[in-house]
């Protein structure tokens, strides 16, 4: 029983994270950053602009990027792991359970098991 949750672990971690790393990358569609960034004093002297002005001043900065752009970009950063790690926990819950129930049933089928 020992070796079943412990090769069911194994298989959580390894392919938890990797089911969430790929339906990451598959939802991103694109995305937009603005050049140059926006700074604290910029961001104050937005507040007090109508959404209309805002807009038209933030579209002159705007670049739409291309998920490999933002991928290229992303990874580097803590923030892009410690959420891919975050919404990991589902996907690797799910395929520990499963791992579990697949070795259980296979141990119940076969005589003697593992």
């Amino acid at each position: 029983m020992k070796a079943l949750l412990l090769r069911s672990l194994i298989v959580a971690v390894l392919f938890g994270p990797a089911t969430d790393l790929v339906s990451t990358l598959a939802r991103f569609h694109g995305g937009i950053r603005y050049s140059p960034p926006i700074t604290e004093d910029e961001r104050h002297q937005m507040g007090n602009m109508t959404v209309n002005e805002m807009e038209a001043t933030l579209a002159k900065r705007r670049i739409k990027m291309t998920r490999r752009d933002w991928l290229r970009e992303s990874v580097p950063y803590a923030y892009f792991w410690k959420s891919v790690a975050q919404d990991a926990i589902v996907p690797a819950c799910g395929v520990f359970l499963a791992s579990l129930w697949v070795g259980w049933m296979e141990k119940r089928r076969v005589p003697g098991g593992f």
